[in-house]
């Protein structure tokens, strides 16, 4: 008696493109979804050495009859479909992110006359500025922690009238709120902080390490030696919860960010944008006559001052936050970043970005070499 034949996909009618892949049952049903970079050689997988799959995985592909594919043209674009689709369909054998994760944010507040840093787990496109998604609790505290030791901004949630209302709290009395309820003076001192910590972080990580570096030394010269301990102690904990991940502190609203990916030629170039954080949109130059032009109408749609991706909030966008984030960590060493900040015209932005198509050569060069610098 013959051994009933084991269901495979055609494999030569699968694109070797990135994309997404969706297992189906003889119902039709979907089963479980996937991205790749190589759609073929990613389905071929699940056939080719099945003893070495994952039990859940086996029992899969045993109960799969097709597979459909979307083609995305990159590999961000993949794993942002993958997430929504998952999140649609619920697949039976997708067991990671068919829920939005509640992650958590640090937040100055812009809404109110008295800026506040706080901690929180929505994401709203109220002005405020947003640090993060932190993947732990514990990231966001310490990140929380060391900018309240840099700038003595009120906790209270309180309305302030200055030199009226509330009365100035112990905060005040230890030094570690600049009062603004005190009076008019406090008040004026007050924006001064605000505005310093806004300066210093659209300057991103290394300015705030630096920053924490200079006032653990001026603690130490003063011999306020706890003061120092517990800056190095704030110093070290900081490095560790933003090690590798230089996005993490500098705000979403100032993630522009055009990311040169080379192709094997050496005029070729695969342009991500990122807006506000989040995908903004893919080209592919080849070197034609029309690639200045098509990058610049890219960069003007992109990065003009009003543009729609700063109005999006939300679980999804939240979502699309991290994967964004945690892909531009993945590709720091693959990539070229241009640092694209609110200052630039379009004109300025497309000098830049041409620019660094003609110098860099080798596209390995380390992102922090294109982030924002102290001034």
């Amino acid at each position: 008696m013959s051994q009933k034949a084991v269901w495979q996909p055609n494999l030569l009618e699968l694109p070797e493109r990135p994309g997404v892949y969706l297992f189906r049952n003889a119902r039709g049903e979907i089963l479980y979804i996937g991205k790749a970079l190589n759609l073929r050689r990613r389905v071929a997988s699940y056939f080719h050495r099945r003893a070495q799959q994952p039990t859940k995985l086996r029992r899969m592909a045993a109960r799969a009859r097709a597979v459909t594919v979307c083609e995305t043209g990159s590999e961000l674009e993949a794993l942002l479909l993958e997430s929504r689709l998952i999140k649609q369909e619920t697949p039976p054998f997708n067991q990671v992110s068919i829920q939005y994760a509640a992650l958590p944010f640090v937040k100055l507040t812009r809404s109110e006359p008295f800026p506040r840093l706080l901690l929180t787990r929505e994401f709203k496109a109220d002005g405020s500025h947003y640090l993060g998604p932190f993947p732990r609790l514990e990231s966001a505290l310490v990140v929380l922690a060391a900018l309240q030791r840099l700038f003595p901004l009120r906790t209270c949630e309180t309305p302030i009238v200055p030199g009226v209302s509330p009365p100035p709290c112990v905060a005040f009395q230890v030094s570690k709120c600049a009062s603004p309820c005190v009076g008019q003076h406090y008040a004026a001192a007050y924006h001064s902080h605000v505005e310093d910590l806004l300066a210093l972080l659209a300057r991103g990580r290394e300015a705030i390490m630096q920053r924490l570096r200079m006032e653990r030394q001026r603690a130490a010269d003063a011999m306020l030696f706890e003061r120092a301990r517990h800056l190095h102690t704030l110093l070290t904990a900081l490095d560790e919860a933003t090690v590798g991940r230089p996005l993490a502190l500098l705000p979403v609203a100032y993630r522009n960010i055009v990311v040169l990916l080379a192709k094997p030629h050496p005029r070729e170039h695969e342009v991500v944008l990122v807006r506000d954080g989040l995908f903004g949109g893919k080209l592919s130059l080849t070197g034609g006559e029309h690639d200045v032009e098509r990058l610049q109408t890219a960069l003007t749609r992109c990065y003009l001052p009003a543009g729609p991706l700063s109005m999006r909030e939300g679980d999804a966008v939240v979502d699309e936050l991290r994967i964004v984030g945690s892909w531009l960590h993945r590709m720091q060493r693959r990539a070229h970043w241009v640092y694209i900040t609110s200052q630039m015209t379009p004109a300025d932005v497309l000098e830049l970005v041409t620019k660094a198509m003609a110098s860099h050569g080798d596209l390995g060069s380390s992102v922090k070499n294109s982030l924002p610098r102290e001034s």
